[in-house]
């Protein structure tokens, strides 16, 4: 029995120095073929939280019902009393500013109030909510999770910060990533506003550790929307808001038929020259009372101004007067350095080995609030932006028939897309009706993005798989077909 045991012993302490060994070499990157994943997720709007983690945890952005009940009543009195708008404008933008207390900045472009986001710090298969996913973010985390397990990692932030912060923190995840896998580099996938939180990262910390960047209808070049709205460049012209109107009633016929006749009689023209009446009277009052207590700090929002509209952001968020705010106005200075410094940076990436893809979508309208809502977009972001400065024809037009393409090989068949003047027409992915972030889970459009993070080639670049060429047409179930 002695003896039984002492070689029990025996094996039990030989297999103890030996199973370290086997852990060890599951995530040896001379044996394991995956790359690690990440995954930054793009603005979630309403995805900030005060005392997060805490069972006091409750939405930021949210409602005092009775507030704005009181402000309603106030204001349509005050109209009906006076003859005059003032008290209904007055009222809605306490409305807002109520409402978007508690995502307010300092002058500084530091958070007002105590917010954050909910985190996920470890392999993204410890969480349920990434497990199960379905939609965009969610559903390319799940992807990633089914394709490469504990390698898959996902990142989450508040989206209202200075992306050099946030840059912070993607690098302890990619750390993260590294540590617990054993691998050198990971692969990125940055989704929307998670294009310019990555280009922070990769302006600040390089490129070194990154194997592959997937610009996902990202803000990696900017977006018009936030560079109009900075810029106080705010309208509703009848074309964008008959175009978001139809488009959103186009599958149900007889109201399809009423949004073309109330085209025809002027309907949209008279709303637009209603709003823009109110605009001219109102916008300077309603800006000093909410766009600059809520976005004027929210640094992100700087960082995606056009180089174009810089001083135009300046002369209507800061007065003029950048001098006066001088934390705010310093960093964002040295966003708008990292944004003139992008080419460059891109292009010293893949001189160096590093993979980059970028995919933008058109076809589908913008919101009809600002003045560049005519150009083609994916319903959130405009196309322009999101492909790296391609030529794009406004929404529900082409380039016309007579248009020269400088290499015909990057213009899409329907005319509308020209890649040629796009900063890296090489690696780009154009997809008619692709909704914004399109990774819905289980759907062709998922597949792409599980190829995108985990091909192994050496060469990478727009169309090199067949199955995925440069121009691609998604249909509603978000099923993808070459043009």
């Amino acid at each position: 029995m002695k003896r039984i045991i002492g070689i029990v012993l025996a094996l039990i302490i030989a297999l103890s120095g030996v199973l370290p060994v086997f852990a060890a070499s599951e995530h040896n990157p001379e044996t394991c073929e995956d790359v690690p994943v990440i995954v930054v997720r793009g603005m979630d709007f309403g995805g900030l939280y005060t005392d997060v983690g805490t069972e006091n945890q409750a939405a930021a952005i949210r409602a005092d019902v009775g507030f704005i009940i009181a402000n309603v009543f106030k204001g349509l009195f005050g109209t009906a009393l006076t003859l005059s708008l003032d008290p209904t404008i007055n009222a809605v933008a306490a409305i807002a500013s109520n409402i978007f207390e508690y995502i307010k900045m300092n002058p500084d472009g530091t958070s007002k109030h105590k917010v954050g986001a909910i985190r996920y710090p470890l392999a993204a298969e410890n969480y349920d909510a990434l497990c199960q996913g379905i939609d965009s973010e969610y559903g390319m985390a799940r992807t990633m999770i089914e394709e490469i397990g504990d390698h898959a990692y996902y990142f989450n932030y508040d989206w209202r910060i200075d992306p050099f912060v946030v840059a912070d923190e993607i690098n302890e995840m990619v750390e993260t990533a590294l540590r617990e896998t054993g691998h050198d580099k990971v692969n990125i996938a940055c989704c929307s506003m998670g294009g310019v939180m990555t280009l922070a990262y990769l302006t600040e910390y390089g490129y070194e550790k990154v194997n592959r960047v997937c610009f996902m209808s990202s803000t990696f070049c900017g977006a018009q929307v936030a560079s109009d709205l900075l810029a106080g460049q705010l309208e509703i012209a009848p074309d964008t808001l008959y175009n978001i109107a139809y488009d959103a009633t186009a599958d149900i016929p007889v109201v399809g038929t009423l949004m073309k006749a109330l085209k025809f009689i002027g309907a949209f023209r008279l709303v637009s020259a209603l709003a823009g009446m109110i605009t001219d009277k109102y916008l300077v009052s309603v800006s000093d009372q909410v766009l600059y207590p809520v976005f004027g700090g929210t640094l992100t929002f700087w960082a995606l101004v056009q180089p174009e509209d810089r001083q135009a952001a300046i002369d209507f968020i800061l007065k003029g007067q950048p001098e006066k705010h001088p934390e705010l106005y310093t960093k964002i200075q040295a966003l708008w350095a990292m944004i003139d410094g992008r080419n460059a940076l891109l292009d010293e990436m893949l001189e160096n080995g590093v993979q980059i893809a970028v995919v933008a979508h058109y076809d589908t309208p913008l919101i009809p609030v600002f003045e560049g809502a005519s150009m083609n977009g994916d319903g959130i972001l405009e196309t322009y932006q999101m492909s790296g400065y391609a030529t794009v024809a406004p929404y529900g037009k082409t380039l016309g028939d007579d248009y020269f393409a400088e290499n015909p090989e990057y213009l899409s068949p329907d005319r509308v897309v020209d890649l040629s003047t796009a900063i890296l027409p090489e690696y780009t992915y154009i997809i008619k009706g692709a909704p914004h972030v399109g990774g819905t889970y289980g759907t062709d459009y998922a597949d792409f993005f599980r190829w995108l993070m985990t091909y192994d080639g050496e060469e990478f670049y727009a169309g090199i798989n067949p199955d995925y060429p440069r121009f691609m047409v998604s249909g509603d179930d978000l099923s993808l077909n070459a043009f």
